[in-house]
């Protein structure tokens, strides 16, 4: 046993190194590793918690480093090492803190870097002797960045969209994970039926409140393992998204144009709603991605999805949608409790999206026939990636009116996410 955590000790080490160096996504880097290695369930768990944990909280840990060594190492290795060790001591109560450091030792002799090994013994041992001190010091903190390891230009577009006391709102709730949440395929069987199975499998789940096909499950299980997975019964989808593709209203016969669409999960919604009778065109910029759709459409048994590699930003020749939805390309600002990374974005990455939003939500408006349905979300928490490219475009479109505008946050206990549903007025 202890080898086989060693082993993934070793596979956590070589992600976050070639996660930072080649900005990889976490939850792509995940897969790849856990397919790779095959670990069963124990490992599985244990890597996912590590590689995620040092991600989230990588600025709170470096802060801890800097307090305890004078001597800075940048060696990327022997650093993520350090953050490997500290996170265990600090958030994995089950590991010994005596295993959590020897193991870090291990790492480093391992490594090409392997005088390294004394130092980071002499951190993590710092660390245990003068910890209650360290953590208090944590706690009495002013300094939002530290103590809830988020950018400063994250921080200060909560605190600029919501107010100060809504930011700490946020932060707090991006501390905790949350079930997973999916929809159940109503195409193959009832929700109620699909929960009875699963207590039959004593699998804990209960229905969400607010959409009708919806169902959270408790425990960290990956979907895969879930019953029911393999035959099509269910896909993962938060309850936001699963909200905002309900408000669209879908019905039997509808045309309806997913404009963003990867990877697929409101489409999936919308053809359950529509009782797989009419048409749905995804739009998407990446090809593999349709492929995807189609093919968990093909799984779910949805027969009315159509896929059409096209970049959203630029016209197509449809004038007669009933129900066009934008789901655009954004900072995903709500979902930071799923891919931790985003909490290390930057201001400028994030001020190009408002023009490339606007674009994409200008253009797929054409299609829309009068009296349709035009929705614009995203899953960020910025109101200059939400409200404000909303308000641009009423103000310029004046054939369009507000029917439904949300705003969900975390604190919650639902994804963070932002839509407006728009009516067509008019000829």
């Amino acid at each position: 046993m202890e080898e086989k955590i060693s082993s993934a000790r070793g596979a956590c080490l070589d992600s976050l190194v070639d996660f930072e160096k080649y900005k990889k996504y976490s939850n792509i880097e995940l897969s790849l590793v856990v397919e790779k290695y095959g670990f069963g369930e124990n490992d599985r768990k244990f890597f996912t918690k590590l590689f995620y944990g040092v991600i989230e909280k990588k600025i709170t840990l470096d802060y801890y480093i800097n307090r305890l060594s004078e001597k800075k190492n940048r060696d990327p290795r022997v650093i993520n090492i350090l953050r490997m060790g500290l996170y265990q001591i600090i958030y994995m109560d089950k590991v010994p803190d005596s295993a959590a450091c020897d193991e870090s030792v291990k790492l480093a002799k391992k490594s090409e870097n392997r005088r390294a090994a004394p130092y980071i013994n002499a951190v993590l041992r710092n660390f245990l002797r003068k910890r209650g001190e360290l953590e208090r010091e944590l706690h009495t903190l002013n300094d939002l960045e530290i103590k809830y390891s988020c950018s400063s230009d994250i921080i200060n577009i909560w605190t600029d969209s919501y107010g100060a006391e809504t930011a700490i709102k946020i932060l707090e709730a991006s501390l905790f994970a949350r079930g997973l949440t999916i929809t159940v395929n109503s195409l193959k069987i009832p929700r109620d039926e699909f929960l009875d199975r699963l207590q039959k499998q004593n699998i804990g789940a209960v229905k969400t409140n607010v959409s009708q096909y919806g169902v959270t499950i408790d425990g960290g299980a990956p979907a895969q393992d879930i019953y029911g997975y393999a035959e099509g019964l269910f896909y993962v989808q938060d309850e936001a998204s699963q909200i905002c593709a309900q408000t669209t209203g879908a019905r039997p016969g509808d045309l309806v144009i997913d404009c963003c669409a990867a990877p697929g999960g409101k489409s999936f919604f919308m053809a359950q709603m529509m009782q797989n009778s009419g048409r749905i065109v995804c739009f998407d910029i990446h090809k593999n991605k349709l492929n995807l759709i189609g093919n968990s459409a093909k799984k779910l048994g949805i027969e009315i999805i159509e896929t059409l590699e096209h970049d959203s930003a630029t016209g197509y020749d449809i004038k007669s949608a009933d129900i066009v939805l934008c789901d655009v390309p954004c900072s995903g600002l709500g979902v930071i409790n799923k891919k931790p990374e985003i909490k290390y974005k930057t201001l400028e990455e994030i001020s190009k999206l408002p023009k490339l939003q606007y674009k994409i939500l200008s253009e797929c408006s054409n299609y829309v026939k009068p009296g349709g349905t035009l929705v614009y979300s995203t899953c960020a928490l910025n109101k200059k990636e939400n409200e404000e490219v909303v308000y641009r475009f009423l103000s310029e479109n004046k054939n369009f009116e507000c029917a439904d505008i949300q705003t969900f946050f975390p604190f919650e206990r639902i994804d963070g996410f932002f839509f407006v549903k728009m009516k067509r007025i008019g000829v």
